[in-house]
Order: structure tokens, then sequence, then C-alpha cells
């Protein structure tokens, strides 16, 4: 990957914290961007965020939970048509590790206290790995919106658990969000060209159920 142009972020948190709060930033960007993780001891985590696929040697099943540090890298792909290869998959199941496993069962960071969440679509639990607790909760965001406190009430969860599922839904975009007052500024829309694709991203959720 040396023929892309390398811009690499300023240094950020460690573990996954850094890598979800750059991920998260770089899907608002309307370019066309590579971004490589590289957690310790790991090989790279490519991600392509034209079609929102990923391609990393390792099964997921291994995800590290826990790494020392994740370095991140982006690399411009401004009139490249070439994509990941044939092995590259959708981003969710990974973004939903990351986001899991990010902040320390705190807050992201491009979130706000009192910020209120509604599940927009529906994950596709079969390529997800998750818990019993983390499905209720992804159910109960479903009814209406709601602080991650209301959650936790409703869905009867550890507050960290409910904190660490909306957060990886977020990075998964697959949260509505209104935000609280005095939160940060809403993210700027998505030209069409660069906008989530619909095809294998999950049902959308039905109102009034």
């Amino acid at each position: 990957m040396t023929e892309y142009e390398t811009r690499r972020p300023p240094p950020s948190a460690s573990g996954w914290s850094g890598a979800a709060t750059a991920i998260n930033a770089l899907r608002q960007i309307p370019r066309p961007i590579l971004l490589s993780l590289l957690p310790s001891a790991h090989s790279p985590i490519i991600i392509d965020l034209r079609d929102l696929t990923f391609d990393w040697g390792t099964p997921l099943e291994h995800f590290p939970t826990q790494p020392n540090a994740v370095s991140v890298a982006t690399y411009s792909l401004e009139d490249d048509p070439r994509s990941l290869s044939r092995t590259a998959v959708g981003i969710d199941p990974l973004m939903w590790l990351i986001g899991l496993n990010a902040f320390d069962g705190t807050m992201a960071s491009w979130l706000r206290l009192g910020d209120k969440f509604r599940l927009k679509r529906w994950p596709d639990f079969e390529i997800l790995l998750h818990t019993p607790e983390q499905a209720k909760i992804i159910k109960t965001l479903a009814k209406s919106l709601m602080t991650v406190e209301k959650l936790a009430k409703l869905s009867g969860c550890d507050p960290r658990e409910c904190q660490r599922v909306v957060n990886a839904l977020s990075l998964m975009s697959a949260l509505h969000r209104i935000e609280a007052r005095n939160a940060a500024p809403a993210q700027p829309p998505r030209t069409a060209q660069f906008d989530t694709p619909t095809r294998g991203r999950g049902r959308h959720v039905r109102r009034g159920g």
C-alpha cells in the first residue's frame, strides 16, 4: 500500500478508543479513503470506506479486546477504482467489536451525556458476536427514544454494558441520535456518492410496534 498517500491522525487514546474516534470522524468525510488499523501483535485491518468493507487475515473470533496500542493510518483513494480483495466483507461485525471494546464502558468520545437513542436498523445477529444481554439491550432500543440511563432501567441490564452497546451501534451508524442540550454539533451530512449503502446492511426498524 506504499503507493497510497499516507495521512496519520494526531496521537489519541490507547487501545480501541482512539481507533473508534478516528473511524467515526473519517466516516463523515465525503472522500474515498482506505483506513489501516494495526493492533499490537496482530496483522493490519484494512477498511475501505467507499463501500464499507474490511479485509483481515484473522477471524473475528480472535479479535484482540485489549490491545496495548492500535496504530491508525489513512490512504487517499482519489481516482483509484480498485477495491479490496474478494475476501473483504461488510464492516458491521468489526465496528461492533471495536465499539464494544473502546472507551472501557464509558461514553464514546462523539456522544454526550443526555443524548437519546433509538435503533435505526436491526443488526444481523447471525454475524455479530454478541451475548443474550446485548441482544436484550438492542431489542429495548427499538422501542422508543431513550437515554442510556433509561435504557438500563427498561432492559434491567448493567448501565456500563448498555453504554458499550450504544457505543458499538453508534459506530455502526445503526442508531437515531437526538443530541442533548449543549451537545456537540451535528455531524455534517453525507453526499449521495459516499452515503452508507443499504445492501447487506440490516433491516430497518418498524415504528409503532
